[in-house]
């Protein structure tokens, strides 16, 4: 007998409670008329009685009339079930209900005809504790009674009768009774997870009804007192799922990727679902106007990541089609925590910790630059640039990344309240997190309130909400690039440690061989701050007319509001040159969404089970931006404050888009006998952004799955607890491109003057394609679900492609058009990976427990037309990976004596950088494998891919009585990436110019230092930074986490104290920052940091 989860969690708040009451307790009742459910749940808020039951046998939606006056409980169920086929039974605090047969089962003699006797005992767990509330019933009878709060029960039975023992997340146990009448029952717990219901797509099933790929991570799995951002929460915990950090600067965002890249030109972003609502995956953050441009900010950083309750990631099409054109890239799907009946629950959550740089590098120092100056300077022919003095008088010179960078600081509070009754539950919370981060100037700060509520109107109608509203607050700092536009990073690398900070008169130095150069220090005068409003409000109106049909009517809006300001002073060399540089930038972006489902879900004859679901969705987006800048400030005073008293304008910038998707989804599951599942489902997106002749697109799936470990056939292994064999094939959209594509938009063009007066002309602004349509993604997915030792040990192996064609690519247009690029549906690309996931539970006794995960990800794409576009250098492959790394292949340093002129190379030096002779032309220019004597563009050839060819996570949670210590790695096996970090700094020609580089430049090769590989710095007509020698393996092994918790009480108060790391350590033999942040590089990017961070968690 299955006893319903949720009254397992009422029955678990009153293991403590001290007043145990009689049956003479009294309830009063407001009305006459009632549900059997709401009389339980009337019973249970008034008393401290918990009602036990099989729902299978109860029919709680029946209606009972009761009298309204206090009475007491006994009297009640007396009244209601006199005259029903419902008994019940007080034992201690609870109540069972039992269904009473007229006859017993056939082929059983009536036990009131048997010899009877008094059997009594104890059930105790797996772990020798008592079983409170367990099910002891006489098998094949209604005869049973349960388990006590010491776990003792009293049974009269037939002498040879059969005891059957229950309790919710446990295996049931036969005992042959045998004439024995003492029993110590010990029931083992039931580690499978297949009724675990799971969301989808407009709605939700069990996980064992799955026939599509789907992995849900639940909060306490992916939560982490540092993450500020949903989508770090997932990183190596999904397989198939492969997250790259942009960068680490506070509020950055991160690439998320699920089964590879599925497009070029177009967003490659996956779908976001936060409790129903499709988010809309535009970044929102407003740019400066300004050479000191941030990095891209994570547009989910507004939501709490303690609110989430689950996470789920759909990733073949028969999980994802439903979703239509806008789940080619994946769809996650995000449920926030929800009110639960009972007591009001608080629970505040609170840590504080501290940010340090995970990597250094070693730069010349004051003197060592100076010297290094004088050795480039008389490579090239020049007098010394310093003497022996001056070079000795620098020492140790300016350390600038110390200078702009010190310890980050994060912090985060959290407090929430669920509770509720049967009619009513909430969960509201309010949190604060911060995060100053390592380079000074940076941050990010996010308030954030929600509110969920659930009311039960009647049996017919209930209503849900769901909304939150954020402020967030960016402080940003540009990293930049290199020369005159350098940021506070780049700066620190580039100016020369010969410099002080300031000069003799107490203002910011200047390069004195280079005055475009920025001083890194004043960069952060810079004031550039971004404030953010968003508040999502998503309310469903919930119809139950009967028990098989259910209609959902729901509405929502998600609401952001963002505003930059930012004032570059005059203490900046770009300031200074403009007088101060101010600019204010506003947006706002509007997402409405209007859908209705109706869902059908009926067991037939106790072998068929259908459940079908159509609707339809509406939902339009909206984003304005208004910018203004000025310069030319008598004052740095009042900054952005006052933009009004600069002097010189420029033309104000507005902008405005808006798009509409008009949608019917439908989905079929039907399971015949729990062996054989079949799921259909169907799509039509119709969107604004192409013509009205291709507006709408048709996005199918169809998949079914075999539970093999239900055959009879399969019964005799008793090892194995799951089999599940899945296919799938589907097919999903890409429409993520700016609104107007498909049109011809107008422009302000040239001024001409006609006869005296001039004219303003109006030209076309971009070439519109009415022919554009949807990328579509076709997908086949085969799947293993697999469980042994009552799912002790569970896994999942899967094997994926995904043809993507019509791609939507961006094509150059001829001069003579006046256009620059023209979208066009082209070119097909292929994914291909295999997917493994890995679930045990170790070791489990009473005071240690262990558990495991690992997943494996392995993917591979390529170009497989690549529709006329040019390939990016003759030799390259038709066939190449989407992102791959060209360059020339290293092949060591000329050496004084070798025959140069003769050569390849015939211009080159020794001490310049030697390229292999791979290819040339024909007479036709056509590319022909082999030298040709000549070092060019056609020995240029495919070096690698920044995408890992295996992505893995390997975590272990071990607990020992009070203690729990959680242990996170995550990994990647191949993938190249090019180290532009070392290859520019590690150039002896920048010390010439004027700019820092790495101490190791002093090994450079020199005529007596000839084994260096490092070259020497000398002129080099041939170029070719982008070679082997700088394309690194960027495989890794990172241990990305460890939390160490103590979990006790205070009096009867749950309290936690935990301690948690972050990035501890990396092992790679890539020499940049890091192998995983920046994509095919990370040249300047936020330098990554380590986090160490201490909390606790209370909860009354």
């Amino acid at each position: 007998m299955k006893l319903s989860t949720f009254f397992f969690f009422l029955l678990i708040m009153q293991l403590h409670a001290e007043n145990i009451q009689s049956q003479t307790a009294s309830v009063a009742l407001n009305k006459e008329a009632l549900t059997l459910n709401e009389l339980i749940s009337e019973i249970e808020s008034q008393t401290d009685y918990l009602f036990i039951y099989s729902k299978s046998d109860i029919n709680v939606s029946r209606r009972v009339k009761v009298n309204t006056r206090s009475r007491q409980v006994s009297d009640i169920l007396n009244d209601i079930f006199s005259d029903s086929d419902i008994t019940y039974k007080f034992a201690n605090n609870y109540i069972s209900l039992r269904k009473i047969n007229e006859k017993t089962a056939t082929g059983n003699p009536d036990p009131a005809q048997t010899k009877k006797i008094v059997v009594t005992g104890k059930v105790l767990d797996s772990f020798g504790d008592p079983v409170i509330g367990a099910n002891i019933v006489e098998d094949n009878t209604t005869n049973g009674t349960v388990s006590d709060i010491d776990g003792n029960f009293s049974l009269s039975v037939a002498e040879n009768g059969v005891l059957a023992v229950t309790f919710i997340g446990y295996i049931e146990q036969k005992i042959p009774v045998k004439n024995k009448t003492s029993f110590t029952i010990k029931l083992n717990e039931d580690l499978q997870k297949l009724d675990e219901v799971i969301v989808v797509g407009y709605g939700s099933m069990k996980k064992s009804d799955l026939t599509g790929s789907v992995v849900s991570l639940k909060a306490e799995e992916i939560n982490s007192p540092n993450n500020s951002s949903l989508v770090q929460m997932m990183q190596g915990r999904a397989a198939g799922v492969v997250i790259t950090q942009n960068s680490t600067q506070p509020g950055g965002a991160a690439d998320v990727r699920i089964r590879g890249l599925s497009s070029v030109n177009a967003s490659k972003t996956p779908l976001y679902v936060v409790d129903g609502f499709p988010v809309d995956n535009t970044n929102f953050y407003p740019g400066s106007g300004d050479v000191f441009d941030g990095p891209k900010k994570d547009p989910l950083n507004s939501i709490n990541p303690s609110d989430i309750e689950s996470m789920e990631v759909l990733k073949d099409a028969s999980a994802t089609a439903i979703y239509g054109s806008r789940a080619a890239n994946g769809v996650i799907l995000i449920t926030t925590k929800q009110g639960k009946e009972g007591k009001a629950k608080v629970t505040l959550n609170s840590s504080f910790g501290i940010q340090t740089i995970a990597k250094r590098f070693e730069f010349l120092d004051g003197s060592e630059f100076g010297k290094v100056t004088n050795e480039m300077f008389s490579l090239y022919n020049k007098n010394p640039y310093y003497t022996n003095d001056e070079i000795a008088a620098f020492g140790k010179g300016t350390n600038w990344l110390d200078e702009v960078t010190h310890t980050g600081m994060v912090t985060n509070h959290d407090l929430s309240l669920q509770g509720g009754t049967a009619s009513t539950k909430y969960m509201v919370s309010a949190s604060y997190h911060l995060n100053n981060g390592i380079v000074k100037e940076s941050s990010f700060e996010r308030y954030s309130f929600r509110v969920n509520l659930e009311q039960k109107i009647s049996s017919l109608f209930s209503v849900n909400i769901s909304s939150f509203m954020s402020n967030t607050s960016d402080k940003n700092v540009a990293v930049g690039t290199r020369a005159e536009d350098t940021g506070v990073l780049s700066g620190a690398y580039t100016f020369p440690s010969n410099v002080p900070v300031r000069d003799e008169n107490g203002k910011f130095s200047k390069n004195p061989r280079y005055a475009l150069l920025p001083n890194p220090v004043s960069l952060l005068d810079i004031d550039d701050k971004t404030r953010s409003k968003r508040s999502m409000l998503n309310a469903s109106l919930n119809i139950t007319p009967t028990d098989y049909l259910f209609i959902k009517l729901q509405a929502g809006t998600d609401m952001q509001d963002s505003k930059r300001e930012y004032y570059n002073p005059k203490t900046t060399r770009n300031g200074a040159d403009a007088n101060g540089i101010a600019s204010v930038t506003a947006t706002q972006g509007r997402s409405n969404l209007f859908e209705g489902t109706a869902t059908f879900k009926k067991e037939f004859n106790k072998v068929h089970k259908l459940d079908i679901m159509a609707g339809y969705t509406y939902q339009d987006f909206t984003y304005e931006e208004l910018t203004a800048k000025v310069s030319n400030f008598f004052t740095d005073y009042f900054g952005y404050n006052n933009i009004g008293i600069g002097e010189t304008y420029s033309a104000p910038g507005t902008t405005k888009r808006m798009n509409k998707l008009l949608s019917g989804v439908a989905r079929v599951n039907y399971n015949f006998a729990d062996r054989y599942l079949f799921t259909a489902t169907f799509r039509a997106d119709g969107s604004s952004k192409f013509d009205k002749e291709h507006r709408f697109g048709y996005f199918p799936s169809f998949s079914a799955a075999w539970r093999i470990s239900n055959e009879e056939f399969m019964k005799g292994l008793t090892s194995l607890s799951n089999m599940k064999l899945r296919l799938g094939y589907g097919e999903t959209g890409n429409q993520d491109i700016g609104n107007n594509s498909y049109q011809n938009l107008l422009k302000k063009g040239y001024e001409y003057v006609f006869g005296n007066s001039p004219v303003t002309t109006i030209i076309p602004g971009n070439a519109g394609n009415p022919l554009l349509m949807w990328e579509t993604a076709k997908q086949f997915n085969i799947g293993l679900d697999m469980g042994f030792f009552n799912n002790r040990v569970s896994g999942t192996l899967e094997y994926y492609q995904i043809n993507t064609d019509n791609l939507l690519l961006q094509f150059s247009t001829p001069a003579y058009s006046g256009y620059t690029s023209q979208w066009r549906n082209a070119g097909e690309i292929i994914n291909r990976g295999v997917e493994f996931t890995l679930n045990t539970t170790n070791i489990r006794t009473r005071n240690f427990q262990w558990e495991t995960l690992l997943t494996v990800s392995h993917n591979k794409n390529k170009w497989n037309d690549r529709a006329g576009l040019p390939k990016p250098y003759i030799g390259a492959s038709e066939n190449d990976p989407v992102n791959a790394i060209y360059g020339y292949t290293y092949d060591g340093i000329w050496q004084e004596g070798d025959d140069i002129k003769n050569s390849a190379q015939p211009n080159s030096v020794p001490g310049n950088i030697r390229f292999k002779d791979i290819g040339g032309r024909d007479a036709d220019g056509n590319f022909v494998a082999g030298p040709d004597g000549k070092i060019n563009d056609a020995d240029i050839s495919y070096l690698g891919t920044p995408d890992p060819k295996v992505e893995l996570g390997f975590g272990n949670d071990l607990t020992y009585k009070n203690w729990n210590l959680n242990i996170f790695f995550n990994a990647r096996l191949g993938g190249k990436k090019y180290n532009q970090f070392r290859a520019y700094y590690e150039n002896p020609v920048r010390v010439y110019e004027g700019f820092n580089a790495f101490s190791s430049v002093m090994d450079r090769w020199t005529p007596t230092n000839t084994t260096s590989q490092i070259h020497s710095g000398a002129a080099n007509p041939y170029g070719g930074d982008m070679n082997t020698f700088y394309v690194e393996d960027a495989s890794f092994l990172r241990l990305k986490s460890v939390r160490l918790t103590y979990n006790t009480k205070i009096q009867s108060f749950p309290l936690s104290v935990y301690v948690d790391a972050q990035n501890l350590f990396t092992i790679t033999g890539y020499s940049g920052y890091d192998p995983e942040i920046g994509g095919t590089n990370d040249y300047n990017t936020y330098p990554a940091c380590r986090t160490f961070m201490a909390g606790l968690r209370i909860s009354f």
